[in-house]
């Protein structure tokens, strides 16, 4: 395992800033994405317009990401941060928020304009397949019955090797049907654009980068969402889970090296 962050793209001296205000929002404008003032997951009916105008056109004028992704943006410290979940999203979440009383954008499922965000500082972390897997069905199989399974089925899940042989029947790569928390996470962040990637094993100083390269004063953030450990560890997985996990997400194991 690489235990430094993965830098993917540098950032150029002549990359084109912001365009400046207009009435209309024009390709290069990041503020083409707003959202309701006090409803930060929610676009303007203006932005909706705009975006829909732009899903229409993706093929011919390429102004979309070929892929929706889950986005905090702020205008403010122009980042944009890929949200994946089961990797430190509330704490992460949380601590954004506190930095930001207004101004703040968390959307869902969204493709968004590339170029518009071509000089934001565009970051997200990642963090091992195993431990995201084990995390995962704790949270939402064994705490809480996030899939809506029956309680004939539930009961089965509760054993891991019999949710990873459910999730691996499952396409994770799109992410129109595959629930976010099982999905890729090669495909949650678009590795296209990225600037920095971190990792959750190496989560505080990797952080710390994030906040230094966005003007972010840094403060440990609090840890939010932690699963009761449940006896399953990566060390201590079955053959038979690390068989299943590796088969499944062996594209996040090459591209990020585990």
């Amino acid at each position: 395992m690489l235990d430094s962050p993965i830098v993917v793209k540098k950032r150029s001296a002549d990359t084109p800033g912001r365009a400046g205000p207009s009435r209309r929002a024009q390709p290069t404008d990041p503020t083409v994405l707003a959202v309701r003032r006090g409803h930060p997951k929610a676009l303007t009916r203006a932005s909706q317009a705009e975006l829909n105008r732009r899903r229409r056109r993706r093929k011919a004028s390429g102004s979309l990401s070929p892929r929706p992704y889950n986005l905090t943006i702020s205008h403010q410290h122009r980042f944009v941060w890929f949200r994946t979940a089961k990797v430190g999203t509330r704490t992460i979440l949380g601590f954004l928020e506190e930095q930001h009383p207004e101004g703040l954008l968390v959307l869902s499922n969204v493709p968004y304009p590339t170029a518009a965000f071509a000089d934001y500082f565009k970051f997200g972390f990642v963090r091992h397949p195993l431990d995201r897997f084990i995390s995962a069905w704790q949270n939402k199989v064994c705490d809480h019955n996030h899939f809506h399974f029956t309680a004939e089925q539930r009961e089965r899940m509760r054993t891991i090797e019999n949710f990873a042989a459910w999730v691996a029947e499952q396409d994770l790569s799109d992410l129109s049907t595959a629930d976010r928390h099982v999905a890729l996470q090669s495909r949650l962040v678009d590795l296209t654009q990225i600037d920095f990637l971190g990792r959750m094993e190496t989560f505080g100083p990797d952080f710390s980068e994030v906040c230094e390269r966005v003007g972010l004063s840094w403060t440990e953030p609090e840890r939010r969402n932690r699963s009761e450990a449940s006896g399953v560890t990566r060390d201590t997985a079955s053959a038979e889970l690390r068989s299943i996990v590796e088969e499944t997400y062996r594209l996040d194991y090459q591209v990020f090296g585990y």
